[in-house]
């Protein structure tokens, strides 16, 4: 991780669970940490106690599903704090309704949030890398188990985004190895993990076994910490 040392890193979903953590990390690993979520106290709490330690975390609020939001914060990163280096798309929801039940609205939600939110951060993670002549940056998707393969028609919907998530992180590996460009792109693929999102199954599989949010984290880690020269394509993670 010495490489990624007093670099900007942004993280979409921070202000709690999977996120959350993986701002606590990379802070603690040096990097100068850009959180980005909707919940601004919550942001403001994390910022506080990263300070406190001495550690560099921003917050700044950001819904991913809103086009003037995203382009303003990556605008504002830039601007004072630094060109991205390390781009983590974890903002992710879930609505737990079989597809003939899903309200449209949501249905837009789940798709907006995802799919259309983590490619918009992405475009523009990228082009401050390049127009900073950043070309060893990495873009990290926090996926899931269900970009894999079909469980519950209950998440129909947020299946299909992951399936998208998974196909979009192949391919834009692909399309930045056809330029030759050494960013690399790696999907980490979650099983169950216990945060607020997963409630309504911890309530209704208790004895299930599930991850924990720092088990996400040292597949984060892992991929950063490959050499310069290997791209962690895929991890998926799942409890034993």
């Amino acid at each position: 991780m010495e490489r990624w040392n007093n670099r900007v890193a942004v993280v979409s979903g921070a202000s709690e669970g999977i996120g959350e953590a993986i701002v606590r990390r990379l802070a603690a690993e040096g990097m100068k940490v850009v959180a980005l979520a909707r919940r601004e106290a919550m942001l403001k709490e994390i910022e506080k106690e990263m300070a406190d330690k001495k550690l560099y975390v921003k917050g700044h609020i950001c819904d991913v599903t809103d086009d003037d939001q995203v382009r303003t914060a990556f605008q504002w990163i830039e601007d004072n704090v630094g060109p991205v280096s390390v781009l983590v798309n974890n903002a992710g929801v879930l609505k737990v309704k079989p597809l003939t039940e899903l309200e449209i609205s949501d249905m837009r939600t789940v798709v907006d949030t995802n799919l259309t939110g983590l490619l918009e951060t992405t475009i523009h993670g990228l082009r401050s890398m390049k127009k900073n002549g950043i070309d060893d940056g990495h873009i990290i998707n926090i996926n899931s188990i269900h970009g894999h393969r079909v469980v519950s028609p209950a998440i129909s919907v947020y299946i299909a985004t992951k399936h998208g998530v998974t196909v979009l992180s192949e391919t834009l590996k692909t399309e930045l190895g056809e330029k030759k460009s050494k960013i690399r792109v790696t999907s980490v693929s979650p099983g169950a993990v216990i945060t607020s999102m997963n409630r309504w199954m911890i309530e209704e599989r208790p004895s299930m076994r599930y991850l924990e949010a720092k088990d996400i984290v040292e597949s984060v880690i892992f991929a950063l910490s490959a050499p310069a020269n290997v791209n962690v394509s895929e991890i998926i993670v799942e409890p034993v």
